[in-house]
């Protein structure tokens, strides 16, 4: 499995870049998640001026075999997501914020897995469909729509009584 560990002892001043590459493998140690197949690249760039680090990280790439939304086959989902972040020494346990890791003035390693893994999950749409066709109609499966329409009707159930009079209170 590769390593998402950067050497921050080895960075001069100025920018160093380093590229990733992000694989299936990659989420096993994310059972919880349901990206399970990708292709996607990351690449980290650290900016070094003085005692001042700073982190720019991007990633672009493709999610497979993801289930749509609405008709549950499976699709390819583009992502690209950038983030900014600084990073701090300092020989108190801060503990870290969206925009600022803070890490113990002893280490020198920098392990970006779980921000990658972030701005994965950060960048998926959160309405995971198929896209429209140029006429503006979806690429979903048909049968698989129609399915889900005719086992999906909800029945209107009768209210009870009891909680009628709180209907009138206004």
């Amino acid at each position: 499995m590769e390593d998402y560990t950067v050497n921050l002892g080895l960075i001069d001043a100025g920018k160093k870049s380093f590229s990733f590459e992000v694989k299936d493998q990659f989420f096993e140690e994310y059972p919880f998640s349901d990206l399970q197949h990708v292709n996607i690249s990351a690449i980290a760039k650290l900016d070094k001026d003085g005692n001042n680090l700073s982190l720019n990280l991007k990633i672009s790439g493709e999610i497979y075999q993801i289930a749509c939304d609405i008709c549950t086959e499976k699709l390819t989902i583009n992502i690209s997501g950038e983030t900014d972040l600084l990073i701090k020494k300092n020989n108190t346990d801060l503990i870290s914020t969206d925009e600022i890791i803070y890490i113990n003035k002893n280490e020198n390693k920098l392990d970006l897995k779980h921000l990658i893994f972030e701005l994965i999950v950060l960048n998926v749409p959160k309405k995971r469909q198929h896209p429209l066709d140029k006429n503006g109609k979806s690429k979903c499966n048909k049968e698989m729509i129609k399915l889900v329409e005719k086992y999906t009707k909800t029945k209107k159930t009768a209210s009870d009584p009891r909680w009628d009079a709180l209907k009138h209170i206004t």
